[in-house]
Order: C-alpha cells, then sequence, then structure tokens
C-alpha cells in the first residue's frame, strides 16, 4: 500500500536473539492486522513504533504503540470481537475483523493479545501488546 498519510516508523528492537515457535506467515498476518489498524486511525505525519524487549527469559514482548485515536481501556475486549469497529471514518472500508483474526493468531502460538495503557509520552495512542513464549533451550 502507498503510505499517503506520511506515517513513520520506528523499531526500538533489541538485538538478543529469541526463538519463538510459531508459523511465521500467520505470525506476520497478525503483525500486518496490527500495524494496519495503527495506519487506519492515524492522522497525517505521525509515527508508529515497534518496541520488543525480553521478558524475564520466558517471554519476547512487542508493542506496538502509535499517536493516532487513544481507544478507551473500558473496550479493552470489546475491540476484539469480530466485526466490532468504532470508527469515525472509512467505515466502510474496514470489516472489523483485523484486530479479531491477530488475537486468534496470537493465541495460537500459546500467546496473548492486548490493548493496554501506554508507557510512551511521545505515543499517545493506541498501544497493543503482544506476548509470545520463547522457545526453551537446551540444556549443554
Amino acid at each position: 500500500k502507498e503510505n499517503k498519510k506520511n506515517i513513520s516508523f520506528n523499531l526500538d528492537l533489541k538485538n538478543e536473539i529469541c526463538e519463538v515457535l510459531v508459523n511465521k506467515n500467520k505470525l506476520l498476518q497478525a503483525f500486518l492486522n496490527l500495524i494496519d489498524n495503527s495506519i487506519s486511525i492515524a492522522k497525517n505525519n505521525t509515527k508508529i513504533l515497534l518496541k520488543s524487549e525480553i521478558n524475564n527469559n520466558q517471554f519476547v514482548v512487542i508493542k506496538i504503540y502509535d499517536q493516532g485515536k487513544k481507544i478507551n481501556i473500558g473496550d479493552k475486549d470489546k475491540i476484539f470481537q469480530r466485526f466490532y469497529s468504532d470508527r469515525d471514518d472509512n467505515k466502510e472500508q474496514h470489516t472489523g475483523l483485523g484486530l479479531s483474526i491477530a488475537r486468534e493468531i496470537i493465541i495460537s502460538f500459546k500467546g496473548s493479545l492486548e490493548l493496554t495503557e501506554t508507557d510512551n509520552q511521545d505515543y499517545l495512542g493506541a498501544c497493543f501488546m503482544v506476548k509470545l513464549p520463547l522457545k526453551a533451550r537446551q540444556a549443554s
């Protein structure tokens, strides 16, 4: 897709190698759905941030921050329901399935996807947190 909104993507990814047991195409689809959601809500000339960290050597946590419309945290379960949309604009271009599908994919990998409060003052829109279990390392 052409980026007509002039949205910048920033990455803050740890250089640690981590392994997760996933279907890479399905995982890519989940992330594309999340990023597409952020783009569709974003205003022109804003930014999206993808940040990763390792949590207790058990999980990789990836947060997707945007500078778009903040989602009411009270709706954090409702937004993952199929066909749900709280969009004001371009409703006809969105099925309300993207977040639902992304969550189902992440859950199928024994992970979690949730809307969370932002912890980054430069990104006060939505913050989605993906948590995936790390592949167990073999003792040597």
